[in-house]
């Protein structure tokens, strides 16, 4: 499985706190997100996300930094898994990787993640001390509400990169983005943008408020032992406002 990082970073600090793991099987070929749902569709999903889980978690404590947090990608489906918590506790144990320093970042565009059963798994994982992240939430397509985000053992909610990338320009995105943030700090949740690509929309997104940024202009997908380096030989960066 071909597995690189893309860092997350503190807007405040400009520290990389987390990265995303972006795994692709060689099966999956150029459309993971068909291969993904084809999963869903014939059974292989559950085989395909353990096969994530000891990729993952053998490659991070390899090379990975010590200090900065993993996050993985599930799907709604995976949620609805009722063994899912023994299942990621079995793989953190098996590579020695703390949960504590886990996140999954969940899309909720497809289905609502807030029915009973769901909600059941993500409190089991949550006693584990994983975090999760609703991932492009604000999208028109999102199917969570704000009422529901509020009952949901969430911690950080992650606005797609198609608002942000043109947020200095485009008024309507700024609204959405401005939403999405007051909604978090309401609860006290993280805000991340994703799709950062250059300084100024860098600058804008900690001034509207998000907590967190990715995107190519802090580091494209690579290497966990890239990231280990860039995060032992980088010092924090000053914030992109320049304060």
């Amino acid at each position: 499985m071909d597995i690189t990082y893309q860092p997350i970073l503190n807007l405040q600090t400009g520290r990389i706190e987390k990265c995303e793991a972006l795994c692709r099987p060689p099966e999956a070929g150029a459309d993971l997100a068909t291969f993904v749902v084809s999963a869903e569709m014939n059974g292989s999903l559950r085989a395909y996300t353990d096969r994530v889980f000891d990729g993952v978690f053998a490659d991070w404590q390899r090379s990975g930094p010590p200090a900065v947090d993993l996050s993985v990608n599930l799907t709604v489906a995976d949620l609805g898994e009722t063994d899912l918590a023994k299942r990621v506790a079995k793989a953190c144990h098996r590579h020695g990787f703390d949960p504590k320093r886990l996140w999954f970042e969940v899309d909720d565009r497809a289905q609502s993640i807030a029915d009973p059963a769901t909600l059941e798994t993500m409190s089991q994982l949550a006693s584990l001390g994983v975090r999760l992240s609703i991932d492009s939430f604000g999208d028109d397509l999102t199917q969570t509400t704000h009422y529901e985000v509020a009952r949901l053992p969430v911690a950080e909610l992650k606005i797609d990169g198609r608002y942000v990338r043109d947020a200095d320009e485009n008024i309507r995105h700024r609204n959405v983005i401005t939403g999405v943030v007051q909604l978090a700090r309401d609860l006290r949740l993280h805000v991340a943008a994703k799709g950062i690509e250059r300084e100024n929309i860098a600058a804008l997104m900690l001034r509207l408020g998000c907590t967190h940024g990715q995107g190519y202009y802090f580091g494209r997908p690579t290497a966990a032992n890239v990231v280990a380096l860039l995060v032992t030989t980088t010092p924090a960066s000053p914030r992109p406002d320049g304060r």
